[in-house]
Parts: C-alpha cells; structure tokens; sequence
C-alpha cells in the first residue's frame, strides 16, 4: 500500500504534536501552512478521490449547489486517513477535515481547519477509545479539553465508513451508539443509528440525536446506500458548512448528492 501523502502527513504530524510534544504553547496548523494550502490546489495530495458530493439547501434550493465536496483517502500504516474538502459556490476552500482510522474503521485521530468560522483543531483517540483529547485555536485563542465517553466516537470522514462497518449488526436491528465529534465546542454528541429501509438495491440509515433536548434543535438524519455496489447515493440533515443569511453565519440543513469515482466506498 502506498504511503500517507506528504502534504497530509505534514497536517496531521502537525495538529497531533500540539497534542503530545508541546502543548503548552504549540500553535495548530496556520491557514497558510504549505501542508494545508497545498490542498486548495493539488488536492490529490489527500489520496484517492472516492466521490463528489454537491450539497443544496433542504429548504428553497435552486439549481446550482451552495457546496461541493470530495472525500479522498490514502491508506497508511495500520489504517486509512479520509479526508473531506469543501468548496462554496466560488470554488474556496472552506473547510478541510481529515480521519485517521484503523482497519476497523475505529477513529484515532481527527483535524479539522476551518477556514468559514475561524478555527483549527485536532483529537487524538485513546488507545482503548474512551478518552478524547482535544487541542483547538479559535480566532487565535487557544484551549485545550478532555472527554471521557463511553460509545465509539466518529467524525465527518469516519462515519459513513462505521455505518458499514456494521451494516450486519444494523440489519440485525441493532441501534448503533456513537459520539460525534463536535471541535468547536471541545465534546461529542450522542448519535443513535438504526437501519430505517432496506431493499435489494437500497438501504436508508436513520441517524438522530440521542439527547431528547438535542433533538429539539437537530432533526433526524438519513442517508442511502447502494446495497449492490455500497456506494453512497445521499445524505439529508446537517451539515459542516454554514450558511451566510442576512450576513451572518446560520446552521445549514442540506440534501447532499454523491457522485461515485470509486468503484466500493472507503
């Protein structure tokens, strides 16, 4: 298997050692890193290019998406790094997030840079998966945390990849148990997965919040796979990027469409 990329290497070598060598006064990964701006224009760098998703607005879209992402995923030792990179209408980067998982798809490490609201980030997964610690510079300020947690937890570029990890316990109806990664605020969400539908050529998954209060504000999510191929064809619910109304940035509630590069998801 081919080594991680450099330039992804270099962000997460980067993010992670402000958890680990310095963590008094290391500064996360600078928008304008050679590591992180190489993405902006050779995002090859990241690894293969599994799909294309084109996000619109669950409410008053139009023709053209307000987002676009790919996910690319370079293998590494003892697992993979996927990594999720988002453009708005104008072809700018926004957001680029990456995963580190090992071959069962259980997270390790996670980074995220923000370029839509001003902060950058890494996680670093105790060996055991109970402990997450969090680094993070938000508009220059930087904090640390740590979080105990008792379910597996996820990121963005992880959670799809869990979802079929255990397509067999879902089938079975069992209801999944994660903890999404939330960086801006340093903790993680409660997620419950079900299986909703399934067909010979369809499987709909049910994601929703696990806290009665959280489900006031988040509504439930879902997204469709492909049985034949295991390919994912959509996700509705919500989203990483924000969108900018009256001039200030709101929570985006969006359908997004992939488009298979790859021949099976990874």
């Amino acid at each position: 298997m081919p080594s991680l990329p450099a330039a992804v290497q270099a962000a997460t070598c980067l993010a992670l050692s402000c958890l680990t060598t310095n963590p008094a006064g290391a500064s996360l990964l600078e928008p304008g890193d050679a590591s992180w701006a190489l993405l902006h224009t050779t995002p090859e760098q990241a690894g293969d290019l599994i799909y294309r998703g084109a996000t619109f607005p669950q409410k008053e879209a139009g023709p053209e998406p307000l987002f676009r992402y790919e996910r690319r995923v370079a293998a590494v030792p003892g697992g993979w790094v996927a990594t999720h990179l988002t453009r708005d209408a104008s072809q700018t980067l926004v957001i680029a997030e990456s995963a580190q998982v090992n071959p069962a798809q259980q997270l390790q490490s996670y980074t995220v840079q923000n370029w839509q609201l001003g902060y950058r980030g890494a996680v670093q997964v105790s060996g055991d998966g109970r402990k997450l610690r969090y680094r993070l510079e938000h508009n220059g300020v930087q904090s640390t945390a740590e979080e105990a947690i008792e379910a597996p937890a996820v990121s963005g570029p992880s959670l799809f990849a869990f979802i079929l990890a255990h397509r067999a316990e879902l089938a079975a109806g069992q209801t999944l148990r994660v903890r999404f990664i939330a960086m801006k605020e340093k903790q993680t969400y409660g997620l419950h997965i079900r299986l909703e539908s399934a067909t010979p050529e369809r499987e709909a998954y049910a994601i929703t919040a696990g806290h009665w209060l959280l489900r006031a504000f988040i509504a439930p999510m879902r997204v469709t796979l492909d049985a034949r191929s295991r390919t994912w064809l959509r996700y509705e619910g919500r989203v990483p990027p924000m969108q900018n109304t009256g001039g200030r940035w709101t929570a985006l509630d969006a359908r997004v469409d992939y488009s298979p590069v790859a021949q099976t998801y990874r």
